[in-house]
């Protein structure tokens, strides 16, 4: 029998694991039964990166959550008729918790009523089998894997089944859902939920889909590896139709969409974590009416703040490339400085939108991919070794070191080491001692 527990531990990374560590010890203290779900199960049973955390709560989850804002949250914010609450760590891991429930619709796109239920009715009532699994984190269980059903199956045969008749009629989102899914898993649609799907399409529910639940997809879109595959999915079944009636007839920029994936993922393989939703979109916009445009970014429900971060990405990114045209010699240093106040993703957005100047695109690229790496070289155990306590003068010393390297000098482990020695003043007054006693002459070795 897998030991899921350990496999958690080997797949997530270091913050993710702590993260789950840290809501099971808040779980523990209410007390209330905690459960990993959803698509962070999913991810870790076919082998996927595993994004966002997801935990359902059996429980007292208002008092939870609270005792969660406590922790070290930079962000939350709490949708009190479901009872969940998306979450971003100081760490950068997001994580969503929601008490486990059931529901029950009025109507088609309507948000359901929603009551407390135990963990297993919660996992029945999710959209895709392959969705409906959990692990329990609880003391007297953890570990075990909740599969009420038969997810696990339809992920070993690589299909996708609907666990409802009436899923698409109830929540027509899901019908964007399952054709994200289906391209990024590269899995097929069982019989029924083929049939299903079909009908959906023929009755054309996706009309019914609320601008909130049309704003989330689009987020969950832009946070995939690739989007591309996903949005020509959606435009051979008609579905860009939800976002704009116009997408669907122009279809985005997928020319530019192949530029910024290209950087994205030499990003990713950096270590980067993006927030890639405003490039995307912008390559979503490029190729429609201003007038259309602003229809679009109305139909995601976005405020008036958003939308104009979306309609002026290039202008943005503009002023970065300005900057660093003024000079056509810049040093290292100074090219770190001009674009370390810049977030990282409109930088990886120059790199796809300014590919044509060079002597640019050498610059974002160096500062990406050369420069700023060398952040994470910093010998902060070294100097911690030679006895400098924290504090401005170990922050100096590291900012030296790191300008002297970012120059191009230090290239050697020894030239590193004799640097920090230097800059510490280690062996200093050991060499007066050898070239004077302690009445001011000098004395010799024996």
């Amino acid at each position: 029998m897998p030991d899921y527990i350990f496999m958690l531990q080997s797949r997530l990374s270091p913050e993710q694991w702590q993260v789950l560590n840290q809501v099971q010890s808040v779980a523990q203290t209410i007390p209330v039964n905690l459960y990993l779900v959803g698509g962070a199960v999913r991810d870790l049973l076919t082998g996927s990166p595993i994004r966002d955390l997801d935990f359902a709560v059996e429980g007292n989850v208002v008092k939870f959550m609270r005792a969660l804002g406590e922790r070290e949250l930079r962000q939350s914010s709490i949708d009190e008729s479901l009872c969940a609450a998306e979450l971003l760590f100081t760490n950068g891991v997001t994580a969503s918790v929601e008490m486990a429930r059931s529901e029950i619709y009025s109507k088609p796109g309507a948000k359901p009523a929603v009551k407390a239920a135990p963990i297993l009715d919660d996992l029945r009532r999710r959209d895709f089998s392959v969705n409906a699994i959990g692990i329990s984190l609880n003391p007297g269980s953890r570990g075990l894997l909740l599969d009420p059903t038969n997810g696990l199956a339809d992920i070993e045969n690589r299909q996708i089944r609907v666990l409802h008749n009436y899923s698409f009629v109830h929540d027509p989102l899901r019908i964007l859902r399952l054709v994200r899914f289906a391209t990024r898993l590269n899995f097929r649609l069982e019989p029924r939920t083929q049939a299903l799907f079909e009908l959906a399409l023929q009755k054309r529910y996706y009309q019914l889909v609320p601008p909130e639940a049309a704003r989330r997809e689009m987020t969950q879109l832009t946070a995939e590896d690739n989007p591309i595959p996903i949005l020509k999915a959606w435009q051979s079944q008609g579905l860009l139709a939800v976002f704009q009636p116009r997408l669907q007839k122009r279809g985005p920029d997928y020319d530019g969409l192949s530029k910024l994936q290209k950087y994205r993922q030499a990003a990713f393989v950096a270590g980067y974590q993006l927030d890639s939703f405003y490039p995307v979109l912008h390559y979503l916009l490029r190729r429609l009416a201003r007038r259309q445009q602003r229809s679009l970014l109305h139909n995601l429900e976005l405020k008036k703040f958003e939308a104009d971060r979306a309609v002026n990405l290039e202008y943005e990114a503009g002023k970065a490339v300005s900057l660093l045209g003024r000079q056509r010699k810049l040093r290292p240093r100074q090219i770190y400085d001009l674009l370390s106040p810049f977030p990282l993703e409109l930088l990886v957005f120059i790199l796809a939108k300014f590919s044509a100047r060079k002597k640019i695109q050498v610059k974002v690229y160096n500062y990406l991919f050369k420069y700023r790496p060398l952040r994470r070289q910093l010998p902060v155990r070294e100097l911690e070794l030679l006895g400098v306590p924290r504090g401005p003068k170990f922050d100096g010393i590291l900012e030296q070191f790191f300008y002297a390297r970012l120059e191009g000098k230090l290239r050697s482990r020894a030239e590193q080491l004799r640097f920090l020695r230097k800059l510490v003043g280690v062996g200093k007054p050991a060499k007066k001692a050898a070239k004077r006693g302690t009445t001011g002459q000098r004395v010799t070795a024996e």
